[in-house]
């Protein structure tokens, strides 16, 4: 999956959505730790450079330098085992952006970023920088960032990779055989054994219920009597599991792009995103249908869709070579441009149209060169040397697979896959084509069961987005209660990146009033309006025929 880097990209960082099955324990019991406490410390001084590669534009250094000077940085030991308090500690690293007000200050928000393997550390000054509401709010709230366990400056995951003898496999274009889906699920059984073998005591140990725990210790440590926090993606369901672990420790929460309340079941979440994939079709083919003058992919609805599944189905038989494109292209590339982001519809029409008219020896269209070529080969550079780490895949694996109850065996999995092919005409294609947690050799570490409690808690969903579809956040609501606020857009988490929003947030912080109404979000083909990362639609960043696809930035 292709990501942006950087904090201005950090909302959202990659997606933790959910399937089925989540029970939280209570707090282990056990002897009592030391009370937890701040190790402060003087913060990283920032180059240019590494500022500019988190995504800062030069223009706007004076002001993150602003921020950072009334930041402070520290650390908090909390063990590595709950149920073992005394035993081995590691390193939560804060951060710790003051709020200007301190004589009305309302308490610390902590905030998170989703994954999971996120870097929370400098999220809050991305918001305070991106968002004139986030910038209000920092005047009345300290805002806590922090890398959750196995991430950046916190005690961090890494793990050995296969040796030179077992390489990935090739992957042909064209629909997944049972074959080719086998050396996969190999592929990943030995990827996942390597890992696991090189730390297993720590990796084991890498739970949402451990970081909710974590973020408990912060609490504490910080002196606060509650927490108020918002979170994104996989951070709502951190947020749950933090609320169900320790109902009175929390102020006011706000969740965005919420996390279905069973989210331990992998096979059921990447069904969920992939019937969203498919539901959302129809939306932008009624957008094509009415500028059928423009794009000519038909002029109704029903139209358009049977243009995408007999485009799709063409390629998957024959796969198309460009003359200046080594990669060939099936129809994942169709199902691809079908599900895009709505503020790029103005680029993905005419580059499905284009499509729809390639042969193979053709050089790549114009209107497809943005996508499968960009703004081609780059000469790789070397990060700066204090670029802080923005995400940890082993730590994101790590704690999904210790999370999920889905079986891993391959027969389950073909089978299941082989289901969304039938149920999914267009966008099974883009769902994961391996059991992620194939050969992680422990089962889920520590299920658990939400909680509904008391007190001031917001949930925000968005309509057609895929990533977090939008009946999970009833589904939440069910299980741990809530006020529902709902955004008319398909772009996950943008909430906090679209004023009309974040004004609801800033006022729900502020009161703790509740907000049941809604916004519109961003609107379709808006590109200029607000950049779109890749990773906004899980799956159409990385298509199975084993090409890298993304939406230009802008």
């Amino acid at each position: 999956m292709t990501r942006r880097t950087g904090i201005v990209a950090g909302i959202g960082v990659l997606v933790m959505a959910a399937g089925a099955g989540l029970s939280v324990l209570a707090p282990p019991a056990g002897a009592s730790a030391a009370p937890p406490a701040v190790t402060w410390s003087d913060c990283v001084a920032y180059s240019d450079e590494a500022l500019e590669a988190m995504g800062i534009p030069p223009e706007e250094l004076p002001r993150i330098r602003a921020l950072l000077a009334r930041t402070d940085c520290g650390t908090v030991q909390v063990p590595l085992d709950y149920h073992r308090p005394t035993g081995t500690k590691i390193t939560i690293a804060i951060s710790r952006l003051r709020a200007t007000d301190q004589r009305h200050k309302l308490g610390s928000m902590a905030v998170n970023p989703g994954g999971p393997g996120g870097s929370g550390y400098l999220m809050p000054h991305e918001l305070a920088l991106t968002s004139p509401q986030f910038e209000a709010l920092a005047a009345n709230y300290d805002l806590i960032g922090f890398d959750p366990r196995g991430v950046g400056y916190s005690t961090r995951a890494a793990c050995a990779r296969p040796g030179d003898d077992v390489t990935p496999p090739e992957i042909p274009a064209g629909p997944l055989t049972a074959e080719t889906a086998k050396k996969i699920y190999d592929f990943q059984v030995a990827e996942n054994q390597t890992c696991w073998q090189s730390d297993p005591t720590f990796l084991g140990q890498l739970t949402t219920a451990n970081v909710a725990r974590d973020l408990e210790q912060v609490r504490k440590a910080l002196g606060q009597s509650k927490l108020s926090y918002f979170g994104v993606s996989w951070g709502t369901l951190l947020g749950q599991v933090y609320r169900s672990l320790y109902p009175q420790s929390v102020g006011r929460m706000w969740l965005d792009s919420v996390v279905g309340p069973t989210a331990n079941r992998l096979d059921s979440r990447f069904h969920d995103v992939t019937a969203a994939d498919e539901a959302k079709i129809p939306r932008w083919a009624a957008w094509a249908a009415q500028r059928d003058a423009t794009y000519h992919l038909g002029d109704t609805t029903k139209d358009v869709i049977a243009l995408v599944k007999k485009l799709k189905a063409k390629l998957d038989a024959a796969p198309i070579v460009f003359s200046d494109f080594d990669q060939p292209i099936d129809g994942n590339l169709a199902a691809f441009l079908a599900v895009a982001p709505s503020p790029v519809w103005a680029e993905s029409s005419p580059a499905l149209a284009a499509l729809a008219t390639a042969k193979t020896g053709d050089p790549v269209p114009d209107a497809l060169r943005p996508i499968l070529i960009g703004d081609g080969p780059q000469e790789p550079t070397e990060p700066p040397a204090d670029l802080p780490e923005q995400f940890n895949d082993v730590a994101g694996r790590a704690i999904l697979c210790n999370d999920d109850t889905s079986p891993h065996d391959f027969p389950t999995f073909w089978k299941t896959y082989r289901s969304w092919q039938r149920e999914f005409p267009i966008a099974a294609g883009l769902a994961p084509f391996s059991q992620m947690c194939a050969g992680w050799p422990i089962p889920a570490t520590e299920p658990f069961q939400l909680r509904r409690s008391n007190g001031s808690l917001q949930l925000s969903g968005h309509r057609w987005e895929s990533p977090t579809p939008f009946p999970w956040i009833a589904q939440v609501q069910a299980k741990i209660g809530g006020t529902v606020f709902t955004v008319e857009d398909d772009i996950h988490g943008s909430v906090a990146r679209v004023p009309e929003c974040t004004e609801h947030l800033e006022a729900y912080f502020l009161t703790g009033r509740p907000d049941s109404g809604g916004c519109d979000g961003v609107p379709p083909a808006a590109v200029s309006a607000l950049s779109v990362a890749p990773e906004s639609v899980p799956g159409t960043a990385w298509a199975p025929s084993g090409n890298h696809w993304s939406w230009p930035k802008h």
